[in-house]
């Protein structure tokens, strides 16, 4: 009896052995480089040190010879950005690999932002990794007061004294603690066109969270003399407030 009893347990150990074995995912080791981009997202700032390139970067865990990982390149920079290959190359022993783009003259560049995606392929990717990144590209800007304006909000119903500060390498604009203190709102002048970007004002909902601008309403924007309109939509995840019109008044 002791043996059948005995015996009876080890099937059982046996069987919920093997029925946890089902459940577990096991990664075997290969021959792959098992890559991964070390971010989601990287941010240049261009300077005329960078020589007109920008050098991004690729790690893999298996380091052991010497192997070419090809890359998708979406490039939505209509050629500003040019990259030397569609590939990184690791030597044999080397954790990171490089590819360069390289870009015309500084000079040429206001503040515009350039974004190129980067995308490495599951099979050569390690199970955890970050397949995908995008770039971002931006001239280094550098910012000097022209002095105390007045801005006039149609949301808040009120006008305050606001600082502006406008960068000296193009016409890109700063309105620092504009609604909030450590909310900095951000335009541009292009062509006699208003631009900016979804960005976060400080205004914090009590049911849906900040608040930040939209681009729905660019059209409205308009420039006369030292009076700026800035049309924007304040939106939240679950919706929008409707167009605003906020006033500048440049010192």
């Amino acid at each position: 009896m002791k043996k059948i009893f005995y015996l009876n347990i080890l099937l059982a150990l046996l069987f919920i052995t093997i029925s946890c074995e089902n459940e577990r995912t096991i990664y075997s080791l290969t021959d792959t480089a098992e890559a991964s981009f070390p971010s989601t997202i990287v941010n240049y700032q261009m300077v005329a040190e960078d020589g007109n390139k920008i050098v991004v970067e690729l790690w893999r865990g298996n380091t052991k010879g010497a192997v070419s990982v090809p890359v998708t390149i979406t490039n939505n920079t209509n050629g500003v950005f040019t990259p030397e290959k569609q590939k990184f190359d690791f030597a044999d022993g080397e954790s990171v690999a490089y590819l360069t783009f390289t870009y015309p003259s500084i000079a040429d560049f206001g503040g515009e932002r350039y974004q190129i995606i980067l995308e490495i392929a599951d099979e050569v990717a390690s199970p955890s990794a970050i397949k995908k990144m995008t770039v971002s590209a931006q001239r280094k800007l550098t910012y000097q007061s022209l002095g105390i304006g007045t801005f006039t909000s149609e949301f808040f119903e009120e006008s305050w004294p606001q600082e502006v500060l406008k960068a000296e390498e193009a016409d890109f604009y700063r309105l620092p603690d504009c609604y909030y203190n450590g909310y900095t709102m951000e335009f541009s002048i292009q062509d006699g066109k208003i631009n900016f970007a979804k960005q976060p004002m400080g205004y914090v909902h009590s049911s849906y969270g900040m608040v930040s601008w939209h681009t729905t309403y660019l059209e409205y924007c308009e420039i006369d003399g030292k009076t700026i309109t800035l049309v924007p939509d304040f939106v939240v995840d679950a919706g929008s407030f409707g167009g605003y019109y906020e006033v500048l008044e440049l010192p």
